[in-house]
């Protein structure tokens, strides 16, 4: 019985992936969202910019000004979406947006606490629903414009966890014969301690290793070719994500690819049913609801990237079935 649900699942996903058809949200307030951007960028870019400078500089209490800087824009944003709304299904799904996105429940895979074959458990149903949907080859694609032309494609992938999206592009690169070389990173060593015994066991070709995400002086530029990050940006405030971008577009050879989901209410209430339902992890259910609520839109990506260092080659923009991808070339 869970094959035969697990093909239509896949099949479903399958229609997902080919349609056109954007969430409700990202087709009724695309335009509203894309102007409310540009204001709030006109009003506080300068002020980001001037604050990016004096982050670099080191001065001190400028990392926190800049922080407060991107959240305000952040906040002005939504506003000005709201404001901006003028059919009464935009007005609708701005009212509606706008309460979905305010919350601050937590997720049971952020406390530390967490009974960890709970944690196993969770991440493996989350890996399983990845692959089934295919959401990490779809990661991988959105990736390759940025690989190199010659010789391995090196990646780094920040926020990693237990290294999901990493083991399933070494199985790739295994399979097709890609010359990939990836690192997952993490700031918790008992996350990459589950991924490391999943290498291990299945010998895949994956590194695993420490890194604080929003700091990464301690490596060359162009040590790696691409620098990603998948599933896990909506973990951070958008201040954080902001310096996590900008590190990134410093320290990448060829280019940035952050992919989270998109804000959706349909797409939330699918994914909680999944794990309700198929997976029977009620766990997973709660996680996927507010994971929903905290993802960020692609026009709010790409706000929070353009305020910082111009990068003329950032892209922000909504990828089937239900992401998000901000990704920058050099």
């Amino acid at each position: 019985m869970e094959a035969l649900v697990d093909r239509a699942i896949g099949f479903v996903a399958d229609r997902f992936h080919a349609s056109r058809i954007p969430s409700a949200s990202v087709g009724f307030l695309g335009e509203a969202r894309l102007w409310a951007a540009q204001d709030a960028l006109e009003v506080f870019r300068p002020r980001a910019l001037e604050l990016a400078r004096a982050m670099d500089a080191g001065e001190p209490g400028a990392a926190e000004a800049y922080g407060a800087v991107v959240e305000e824009a952040l906040e002005h944003m939504r506003r000005r979406t709201r404001d901006r709304a003028r059919t009464p299904l935009e007005r609708v799904a701005a009212s509606v947006h706008g309460r979905f996105a305010d919350t601050d429940e937590e997720e049971y895979l952020d406390d530390p606490d967490l009974d960890p074959e709970m944690r196993v458990r969770m991440l493996d149903h989350l890996d399983e629903i990845n692959r089934l949907v295919g959401n990490y080859q779809s990661f991988l694609r959105a990736m390759q414009p940025l690989f190199a032309e010659r010789g391995p494609t090196r990646i780094l992938d920040l926020a990693a966890g237990h290294g999901g999206f990493a083991l399933d592009v070494a199985r790739v690169a295994r399979e097709r014969g890609l010359p990939i070389e990836i690192t997952a990173t993490d700031l918790r060593p008992e996350y990459l301690a589950l991924g490391e015994a999943v290498a291990a066991r299945e010998g895949l070709d994956v590194r695993f290793a420490v890194q604080d995400a929003l700091d990464l002086s301690n490596l060359e530029p162009g040590a790696y070719d691409v620098i990603c990050c998948t599933q896990a940006i909506h973990h951070f405030p958008a201040s954080m994500t902001a310096r996590m971008f900008r590190e990134s577009v410093r320290a990448a050879g060829r280019g940035v690819a952050f992919v989270d989901g998109c804000r959706s209410v349909m797409h939330g209430a699918l994914i909680h049913a999944l794990g309700r339902v198929r997976y029977q992890d009620p766990g997973l259910a709660h996680d996927a609801w507010v994971s929903f609520r905290r993802f960020y839109s692609p026009e709010e990506l790409g706000l929070i990237a353009r305020l910082g260092p111009e990068a003329p080659g950032v892209e922000a923009k909504w990828m089937r079935p239900a992401h998000c991808l901000l990704r920058y070339r050099a």
